[in-house]
């Protein structure tokens, strides 16, 4: 269907290309043949008229001369300077006598000529006589009659070479006016499609020149706005993404909060009514006011760490400030190897010093202290517990190993999850969010962090940026 569509869109193309030069060809041959036959028109009209004038003009000269010729002749010798005018200049000679009567020039008998009227006259006499006479000097038509008779014989002469002319020059310059408007349509379609990687190669210094150049400027521009629009449209559907993402987190892990809750509150709410109703074991007040108050405790340390969550995750403008992680982690491991030794775990440390990174101390102590915690906790008895920091180029490296201890291949992705716990066997399996809130607390610092299985034990790693000196 889009190729059809292809197809019919370039034969309208196609088509409104070849009316556009059709149109100029024959508006231009139009323009051509009404100035050529206005021009030759012109000619046949003016050109016996003015030629016509012309010899008028110089009728009236050679009489004017002829005249002063005559007033220095005898009557009797005029005959042949008559005969040599009328010859010469082929006018039709009219004499009038003092009264008025034409008479001929050779015999100077009175004949009946008509006079035209509007005629210069040049009054003369004769060398040897009183007698005065006036000539005048008619122009004959009958040359202008042959030139109106020879253009109008070349009218189909002309007339083809007129249209072959006009015909030719239209052709031509209907080519080279439309060639180029039919090359930048064909490039502002393109842009219209989204296609800008052709540009107009018409750089002239006329009108089409600066259309070429503003059409290119226009690819360009549209190019580089589409461009933006594409990279914020990617920016947008990423955060709508995450921002779907964190909704769906926080719905699970407002859901878990509330299966945690319900529990713990439940067995403190039975405890509390057995002891108002004095029924059975609950009858020993002070044991199960002490369970209780245990369980209360453990209820706030898990809303405490719920708010630390919803905290981090509604606040993603978190402190970046310098840390020295060989400080944080030297005091992490002198709390936990006190908390070891009852356990008969060992416990070592080899700490790079004066290693800093950009973070908030506070978080940065919850999140390894959650890490060095489970790996203490987990370990079994006489088991061992490895803290390492090393400093590599611009980046230092942590590692906490515990020795002895084993993770099931299928928790292992899961680790990190909140109110996941690889082992609820245990009597004391904590809240399930220590690890969640660690791979929080990382992922906001851009740090790197995995926990795998080895050989002899359990390994957490990390990789932090530290300051530039």
């Amino acid at each position: 269907m889009n190729r059809a569509m292809n197809l019919a869109k370039n034969k309208a193309k196609n088509k409104l290309m070849n009316r556009l030069t059709t149109k100029t060809f024959f508006l231009l041959l139009a323009l051509s043949l009404a100035i050529l036959l206005s021009a030759y028109g012109c000619i046949w009209i003016f050109l016996p008229y003015a030629d016509q004038k012309l010899a008028q003009r110089r009728l009236d000269q050679r009489t004017q001369q002829f005249v002063s010729c005559l007033w220095t002749t005898a009557k009797g010798d005029s005959e042949p300077l008559f005969t040599d005018f009328i010859r010469q200049t082929g006018a039709k000679l009219i004499l009038l006598d003092c009264s008025g009567e034409t008479v001929s020039p050779f015999t100077f008998h009175k004949i009946k000529v008509n006079v035209p009227e509007r005629t210069n006259r040049y009054p003369f006499r004769f060398a040897d006589s009183d007698d005065e006479y006036a000539l005048i000097a008619c122009y004959d038509s009958t040359r202008s009659d042959e030139i109106t008779a020879a253009v109008q014989k070349s009218i189909p002469f002309v007339a083809f070479f007129i249209l072959l002319l006009s015909s030719a020059s239209a052709f031509f310059f209907s080519r080279y006016t439309s060639k180029p408007i039919i090359r930048i349509s064909g490039i502002a379609d393109r842009i219209a499609n989204l296609d800008f990687s052709w540009y107009c190669p018409d750089l002239r210094d006329d009108e089409i020149g600066i259309l070429s150049q503003s059409i290119n400027e226009l690819s360009d521009k549209l190019h580089a706005a589409l461009d933006e629009i594409h990279r914020r449209n990617a920016f947008l559907e990423d955060e709508i993404a995450l921002e779907k993402e964190r909704e769906r987190r926080r719905m699970l892990f407002f859901s878990g909060v509330s299966h945690e809750l319900k529990t713990p509150i439940a067995v403190v709410i039975g405890q509390l009514e057995g002891m108002q109703a004095q029924i059975g074991v609950y009858k020993d007040r002070e044991k199960y006011l002490a369970r209780s108050a245990e369980i209360l405790q453990s209820l706030n340390n898990f809303i405490k760490e719920v708010l630390l969550v919803s905290h981090m995750d509604m606040n993603t403008d978190l402190a970046l400030e310098p840390v020295c992680l060989s400080s944080l982690l030297e005091s992490l491991a002198a709390d936990y190897a006190d908390y070891a030794e009852p356990l008969t775990i060992e416990f070592s440390t080899e700490i790079a010093p004066d290693v800093r990174i950009y973070g908030d101390e506070m978080l940065l102590k919850k999140a390894l202290g959650n890490v060095i915690g489970n790996a203490v906790t987990y370990s079994p008895e006489h088991g061992s517990v490895h803290i390492k920091l090393s400093h590599l180029d611009n980046t230092a490296k942590l590692t906490v190993v515990n020795t002895g201890a084993h993770i099931d291949e299928k928790d292992l992705p899961h680790l990190f999850e909140a109110f996941y716990r690889a082992d609820r066997s245990a009597d004391n399996y904590g809240s399930g969010l220590g690890l969640y809130i660690t791979r929080m607390i990382l992922e906001t610092y851009q740090v790197a962090y995995s926990i795998e299985n080895t050989g002899d034990g359990v390994l957490f790693t990390s990789v932090f940026h530290i300051c530039p000196i």
